[in-house]
């Protein structure tokens, strides 16, 4: 996967935890993997820590970055201890970007992701779309297969350091916003 935990809070990246939480600032959570949490279930795990240690569940935004490219957002929930310190409780955890949001809480409706484009650029905010098209649920399934396959064919264009402005790497010989770009929307 291309987006990955930040090394540092970058100005982009706080910029960016701004406008998802009104002043929010983003906090590092360090890893604290715990035996009986479950892979991918952050409610549950936070939910297990609380139970057997005390301290409070904070819901928030999970910050990754594409180094240059892009920022992303996606809903999750981490563990604040009777000291105030925030942990990442699920098993295998490692350090994370960490937004609390005291406005929203889990309740067993997910919540799309966000995404931010560092820069801009015809391949980067179609595959931007496409993410945010496949996080809708109203899709059938066909079209969602579509889709997750063109996603797939920008994410690994972009990682070879395409651009919207260069040659399309379908070898049509034309540039990929008068190529490519054009199909992606049409599915």
């Amino acid at each position: 996967m291309s987006f990955r935990v930040p090394t540092h809070l970058t100005n982009p990246l706080r910029r960016f935890a701004r406008r998802l939480v009104d002043n929010g600032t983003p906090e590092v959570a360090a890893p604290l993997p715990l035996p009986d949490g479950l892979a991918g279930e952050p409610w549950y795990s936070v939910g297990r820590a609380v139970d057997g240690l005390g301290g409070e569940r904070v819901d928030g935004w999970c910050l990754e970055e594409w180094p240059g490219l892009a920022l992303r957002a996606h809903f999750s929930a981490c563990w604040r201890d009777a000291r105030g310190r925030l942990w990442n409780v699920l098993p295998g955890a490692t350090a994370i970007a960490f937004l609390p949001d005291p406005k929203r809480r889990y309740e067993g409706v997910p919540l799309p992701e966000h995404f931010h484009a560092l820069e801009r650029d015809e391949l980067l905010e179609d595959y931007l779309w496409l993410r945010r098209e496949l996080a809708r649920h109203q899709l059938d399934d066909e079209r969602r297969e579509v889709r997750q396959s063109m996603c797939l064919r920008l994410e690994s264009w972009l990682e070879l350091g395409g651009r919207g402005d260069k040659p399309c790497p379908c070898n049509s010989g034309k540039r990929y916003r008068g190529c490519c770009s054009r199909r992606v929307r049409e599915n």
